[in-house]
């Protein structure tokens, strides 16, 4: 190789519209997925962008930023390249050809994922709920990943304590592929408790991804995020079982905002009591529920205010099902 092959390679190595290069963008102070986008998008190349005037990057910043655009220009030359992701994980960028469909249709969508073991193709179910179920959550899950094999569906979850796990351990007892979508790093799956059922999970056909960095705990925050992947992938969101509040109820507004069916069972009897239902209750309710259940603001609080129920589609008897492919 000559040395002006070393220096094209070395030019390549910080594209900006590789994995890569979002990365190193990502770790630019202010700069999220949406920015980390938009700047890969106008400068292409890390030698452009550190060579970009305080009017140009104005440009491709969102206004809120204009302010402190300084703090990212003087960032730029102290930003190295991003470190190789582990053995055994891949890094997949927003400009890449294998960049799932399901994320190109969401208003925020991550510039990376990670993901080790294969990656949902959109369109499956995907089931969410309390960690601490009752029977009435047990039955709904099992219920669900019972149709979804008749239909070859695959299953969506995020590998947490309760009706998640559930949900993955169901449908590999059955053959049916499945995906958990963390809020930690990929390398490092939480609970630990989880970690074999992750392995599991890739070893029968699926897969474990993250748009968060190899090696981060969860948070509340990273929690929150990523319950909108859970319900970008998804022909539907199905609320097994939750409380109220409930990490679940994020899952349901952003099955809302992204126009994914929310489908949620509604107890009856002795189960329609239980505070681990009062989610499944308020989002079922003919008359609708308060906005704040789900925590959601502006137009989407007002479009929430105005449904009755709810819920796109409540299931009254298991053999209901079925409607969630119509």
């Amino acid at each position: 190789m000559s040395l002006f092959d070393e220096e094209f390679e070395t030019d390549r190595a910080g594209d900006l519209l590789t994995a890569a290069g979002l990365r190193r963008l990502q770790r630019l102070p202010l700069v999220g997925p949406k920015t980390a986008i938009r700047l890969a998008e106008r400068f292409s190349y890390w030698e452009r962008l550190a060579a970009a005037t305080h009017e140009q990057l104005i440009g491709v910043l969102p206004r809120a930023m204009h302010k402190r655009a300084q703090e990212v220009l003087n960032a730029i030359p102290m930003v190295g390249v991003s470190r190789p992701v582990p053995d055994g994980m891949r890094a997949i960028g927003a400009f890449d050809a294998d960049w799932p469909d399901w994320l190109r249709t969401i208003q925020d969508p991550p510039a990376v994922i990670f993901a080790t073991g294969s990656l949902p193709i959109g369109g499956e179910i995907t089931v969410v709920g309390t960690r601490n179920p009752t029977r009435f959550g047990v039955r709904v899950v099992e219920a669900v990943v019972a149709e979804a094999e008749k239909r070859g569906t695959g299953i969506v979850s995020g590998l947490a304590l309760g009706i998640d796990g559930l949900a993955h351990r169901s449908a590999l007892a059955v053959g049916v592929k499945t995906w958990a979508i963390l809020g930690s790093g990929v390398d490092v799956p939480t609970p630990r408790e989880h970690t074999e059922l992750a392995r599991e999970i890739v070893s029968a056909g699926g897969g474990v991804l993250s748009e968060q960095e190899p090696g981060t705990m969860p948070s509340g925050r990273t929690l929150v995020a990523r319950n909108r992947l859970q319900s970008a992938a998804a022909r539907a969101v199905v609320v097994a079982q939750c409380g109220i509040p409930s990490g679940t109820l994020h899952t349901a507004r952003f099955a809302l905002q992204q126009g994914r069916r929310l489908v949620v069972p509604r107890p009856h009897g002795q189960w329609s009591s239980e505070n681990e239902s009062a989610g499944n209750m308020a989002l079922t309710d003919p008359s609708g529920c308060s906005p704040v259940v789900l925590q959601a603001s502006g137009a989407l609080n007002r479009a929430i205010a105005k449904r009755r129920p709810v819920a796109d589609l409540v299931i009254h008897e298991t053999s209901e099902l079925v409607r969630i492919w119509e």
